[in-house]
């Protein structure tokens, strides 16, 4: 009948419309817009917001296409929303505040759902073991994201290539991604705040390798005192040191640099911050900056980046080659860099900070000069107190775990084969994915 005609036509005019609203077709046209790239970037576990989006953030200003998947924004009634969700802010226009310090420009509200979690939280050792687990099923969301993602890549930047990155739980799906089926599609990847090492945040010890192809540049980066991956105070150094039921790699090293070299990777950097934690920008964020325009442009040499910025005397300052490779008879070429802490204000611009540095290399020579220098030590004084206070938080986290006085269990054993075991490292918790 012309009734069931009809509402043929409408279902499959639904239908399509779905589709087309699952790829990312719209992006095409920027093809003509001579961006630089396209970088897939994979949040923390709070969202996109703090660090997360300032990361964004400086990366789109360097002329990329940033493509981020927010876990928090399925709608709160479908089955993806019930794991988890955020209310999400109308879209900021430019007449409104976004200022890049703001820590959440993004959500409304908390978040809630089954996959949401605080590892500062005491509750998280109520409960290890179904903790651990959640980790896991973290994971395997995450992964799917990824994979969801760079399926439905506009084919320019399919052809061009993309940058993988995240930062946290989005750096640990990173790490652990299986990233062999878009070969060479993908042209760099970045792992911020998370160690590549095996941890609580990992199930199993092969779970704290890299799990995708080993001639990907790959850039770690995370502070010296990070309090969740570090080795001087941290959450994954209090697990492993447990002398009944820890678990975790015995002597954390607190970044990836080992990982790297023993799976043979043949361009990694590690960038080790001084005095940084969970979160860089508050203590890193122009070395960031410069870091990464190095990475995007360079990324198969990025190993050799003391090097290149010996070039330039106000670069050269900023980091302290530890270790490297690059000397070694083998293909394995990864180098390990200390990074000082920075002499001037992260609130400065880049290009502030580009100035001050020559003004200091010439002694603050002249009175404008040193009037800026004035300037300059009181926002000097006021960073180091917030500095401080990221520090108190930092230990203040640690110590409530700590105090607890909670176990947490040893490795859980592998299982059956799933449908992710294709995979160059399948997972050991099955009961999430079949």
């Amino acid at each position: 009948s012309k009734k069931t005609l009809l509402s043929r036509m409408g279902a499959r005019w639904r239908g399509a419309t779905l589709r087309k609203l699952q790829t990312l077709d719209f992006l095409e046209p920027l093809r003509w817009a001579n961006l630089r790239g396209t970088c897939v970037y994979a949040h923390g576990s709070g969202g996109c917001s703090w660090d997360n989006y300032r990361i964004c953030r400086l990366i789109c200003s360097m002329g990329m296409l940033v493509v981020a998947p927010d876990g928090f924004g399925y709608p709160s009634n479908t089955a993806m929303g019930q794991m988890r969700h955020k209310d999400s802010r109308p879209i900021l226009t430019k007449n409104e505040d976004v200022d890049y310090w703001a820590n959440d420009l993004v959500y409304l509200s908390g978040a809630t759902g089954e996959l949401t979690y605080s590892t500062n939280a005491d509750s998280v050792l109520e409960d290890p073991d179904s903790y651990r687990d959640l980790y896991e099923k973290c994971y395997q969301l995450r992964r799917a994201e990824l994979h969801f993602i760079i399926s439905r890549l506009p084919k320019y930047a399919r052809v061009q290539g993309f940058f993988l990155g995240g930062t946290s739980e989005g750096a640990m799906t990173c790490a652990r991604f299986d990233d062999q089926r878009y070969g060479g599609m993908l042209i760099g990847r970045f792992i911020n705040s998370f160690s590549i090492e095996y941890c609580y945040f990992t199930p199993r010890e092969v779970d704290g390798r890299l799990g995708g192809q080993l001639d990907v540049p790959t850039l770690n980066i995370i502070g010296t005192h990070d309090e969740y991956f570090g080795n001087i105070e941290s959450v994954a150094k209090l697990v492993a040191e447990d002398p009944e039921t820890g678990f975790g790699k015995a002597n954390l090293d607190g970044h990836g640099y080992s990982t790297l070299v023993e799976q043979g990777c043949t361009s990694g950097l590690v960038a080790y911050l001084e005095g940084g934690v969970h979160g860089p920008c508050a203590t890193h964020d122009n070395f960031l900056r410069d870091l990464f325009m190095t990475f995007f442009t360079r990324p198969g040499a990025i190993y050799k980046l003391p090097r290149i910025w010996s070039l330039e005397p106000t670069k050269k300052v900023l980091v302290e080659l530890l270790k490297s490779t690059e000397q070694d008879p083998t293909p394995v070429n990864v180098a390990l860099m200390h990074v000082p802490v920075m002499k001037f204000p992260q609130i400065y611009s880049l290009r502030q900070v580009e100035h001050f540095r020559e003004l200091a290399m010439s002694g603050f020579k002249g009175s404008a000069a040193q009037k800026a220098k004035e300037a300059l030590d009181g926002e000097i004084a006021k960073e180091k107190i917030r500095i401080e206070e990221e520090h108190k938080h930092a230990h203040s986290a640690i110590d409530a775990i700590r105090n607890h006085g909670k176990k947490l269990r040893v490795e859980a054993p592998a299982t059956a084969n799933n449908f992710y075991s294709a995979d160059k490292h399948e997972t050991g918790f099955s009961k999430y994915t079949n």
